[in-house]
This record gives C-alpha cells, structure tokens and sequence, in this order.
C-alpha cells in the first residue's frame, strides 16, 4: 500500500517488526514546510491510527531535511488574522503529532533549520546524520519560532540553553545536537538509512501496548499548550510582512 501526495510523500512499507508509514518532506532544493505539506500530514497522522501500523517516519527528500517554514507561502496575505488562523492549524497538528499514541522518528538526514527543526522537536525520537546542522534562527529574520520551537527546545535542552540558542539564533552540529540531548543518535552518512533502519527494527521489538503507555506518561506533565500559543501569538504580531 502506498500513498502519494504532491509536494510531500507517505508510503506504508514494511518494517522489520511490523508496518512504518514514512513521510518525505518533498520540496526541493530546501524542503521548506508549507501550510498545504502540514495538512498533508495531519492526514498521515489518520493514517497511523490503523490498528496495522506500528510507527511513523519522517524525513526530508535528497539531503535536507527542511531548512524551516516557507514564508513565501504566507507572505503575501497582508490579513493578519488568516496568519493567525493558519498558525492555530499548523501548530494543532504539530501538537497532535507530539501526542501520537503510537512512535514517531524524525530521521534528519541534512540541514534542520527553522520549522523544521520544529517538526522535529515535535516528535518522539530524532535520529541525525553526521555534520548536518540544526536551529531555530528565525530572530534573523526579525521573528521568533511560530510552532512550538522555543516551548519544545527548552524541554529537551533546558530553558536557560533554549534561550541562548534561540536569542543569538545559532546553529548547532549533530555532534553538539547529541550533547545537549537535542538528537537521539548520530548516525553515519554512510548506512545512515540502514541504522535508521535499524532503531526502529530495536524500538519495535518492544511490547507495543507497553511502548504506547510508556509514551503517553512522557508527555503528560510536558505537552503544555500555553508556552506555544505564546509562540504562536508573538509570531503573528511580529510578522514583518504584515504593518497594520
């Protein structure tokens, strides 16, 4: 079984300890996020409702993974309420995805910049490959993350770390990604897709009613909503395309 959709893809294949539902972020040459992709998502997440499916992958085409949001995609409606409407879409699927029952992997095989380090950190697991490059540097462009970045980042790294590396906007290497406990894992480039292969195969392995409750007590205390409808509102207030 496989599903196809233009502009990002899923495919239902089979996994070594059951069905993975993989979704390439198809939008060359930055595979830049767009609101019609997150849409396209929230349809992959019905998908792994299945009773057959045991986890979903995400991943980005070629050799990035998503250097962020494409704003051009949004830039050109000066209304800032549709801004405000579009963000309280996308980040309601950001969120049902960090509230998967079942688990999500981001394999980062390139660049994870912006939005798309957002859709990362809203996932359970992220594997990255060597020497990419990993980042929230939206205050360069005068904004600050609109999905749930800076809420999520100070989860996994700290709120003091979250705030230096958003305030300066830096990136960082995988090898200093897995030091804060951004990433998962490093993995070669070469055999990447093979040791990717390879976590899910052992993640897989576990009972999946247990694995399932062990990721819902994970995220009870965590997955609050105020720190991103925070996000969300300071990014629509300060876009700089809109001056009313």
């Amino acid at each position: 079984m496989t599903l196809e959709r233009p502009g990002s893809s899923s495919a239902l294949v089979g996994a070594p300890a059951g069905r993975l539902i993989t979704f390439s972020i198809c939008n060359p040459p930055d595979n830049r996020i767009t609101p019609a992709m997150i849409e396209r998502l929230d349809a992959t997440l019905d998908d792994l409702q299945d009773p057959s499916v045991d986890a979903l992958l995400i991943t980005g085409d070629g050799r990035t993974f998503s250097k962020g949001f494409d704003i051009a995609a949004v830039s050109g409606d000066p209304d800032r309420a549709n801004l405000r409407r579009m963000l309280v879409e996308s980040n309601a699927v950001f969120t049902r995805l960090a509230r998967a029952p079942k688990p999500v992997i981001a394999a980062i095989n390139g660049a994870c910049l912006g939005g798309g380090l957002e859709l990362a950190l809203a996932c359970h697991f992220r594997l990255c490959i060597e020497k990419a490059r990993l980042g929230l540097p939206e205050v360069w462009g005068g904004m600050v993350p609109g999905l749930g970045g800076l809420h999520r980042l100070a989860r996994v790294v700290g709120p003091a770390k979250a705030l230096e590396l958003v305030a300066l906007g830096d990136l960082v290497t995988s090898d200093e990604a897995l030091r804060l406990n951004l990433v998962n894992r490093v993995f070669p480039k070469d055999g990447f897709r093979d040791k990717v292969e390879s976590f899910v195969k052992a993640l897989l392995t576990a009972d999946a009613l247990v694995l399932r409750e062990i990721l819902r007590l994970s995220r009870c205390p965590t997955e609050d909503d105020d720190g991103i409808r925070e996000g969300m509102e300071s990014f629509a207030r300060l876009a700089p395309w809109i001056r009313a």
